[in-house]
């Protein structure tokens, strides 16, 4: 059974994937223009593209973190920073969208057919975002310590592909109806304030522990 601050950090690290997961960005947006042109199967498979991509990109942050902090503790405030300072960008980039008249554009849909071509198109969204391993890396920052054992890096990376899959799929099947993109475009502003909280919140957290330790 987890410790009550190694769960704390695996839910707190959860919850930073399902607001990554589920704001839109190119992967999202690519999603919500392929199911509203080409249909639910399509944007499925678009879907599982991008999951494979995010669980690469978190197979490799995870593995490169577990090297770096078994043998340097300082590598995780340099990490914590860098993660900090990532989620407060991604914060305020929420916020400027939330505050902005125009609502952010739409992908043009996935000219590719065929399942295997709209797969790799998916997998080259998220492989050539650096949202992906920045995003990957400030996730396990905040769930980790220097003393977190190894194994919980792993549930860590599984519980964050499956709900990157639960939130892309979920984009997937529900923007397949032109209803669904109406009802989302009515309620962008609160949408967005609220991931610009969240992000906010995180992003000062990571930051927290490197200010204390410099603070005289």
């Amino acid at each position: 059974m987890m410790e009550g601050s190694v769960l704390i950090g695996v839910l707190m690290a959860w919850s930073v994937i399902a607001i990554g997961a589920s704001s839109p960005g190119p992967a999202v947006m690519a999603i919500i223009g392929t199911a509203l042109e080409r249909g639910r199967g399509p944007a499925t498979i678009l879907a599982l593209g991008v999951i494979s991509g995010s669980a690469i990109w978190g197979t490799l942050a995870a593995a490169g973190l577990a090297t770096v902090l078994a043998r340097y503790g300082q590598a995780l405030i340099v990490l914590k920073v860098i993660g900090g300072l990532y989620l407060l960008w991604f914060a305020w980039r929420s916020l400027r969208t939330a505050r902005s008249d125009a609502p952010p554009p739409r992908a043009t849909g996935i000219t590719a057919r065929g399942t295997g071509r709209t797969w790799w198109t998916g997998l080259a969204i998220h492989l050539t975002n650096p949202k992906g391993v920045f995003g990957w890396m400030a996730t396990i920052a905040v769930g980790m310590t220097p003393d977190t054992p190894g194994w919980v890096v792993i549930i860590i990376v599984v519980g964050g592909v499956t709900i990157s899959a639960f939130f892309h799929v979920g984009y997937a099947l529900l923007f397949s109806t032109e209803r669904a993109a109406q009802l989302y475009e009515r309620a962008r502003r609160p949408i967005q304030y609220a991931f610009a909280a969240v992000f906010g919140v995180a992003g000062l957290h990571l930051l927290k522990a490197p200010l204390e330790r410099t603070t005289p």
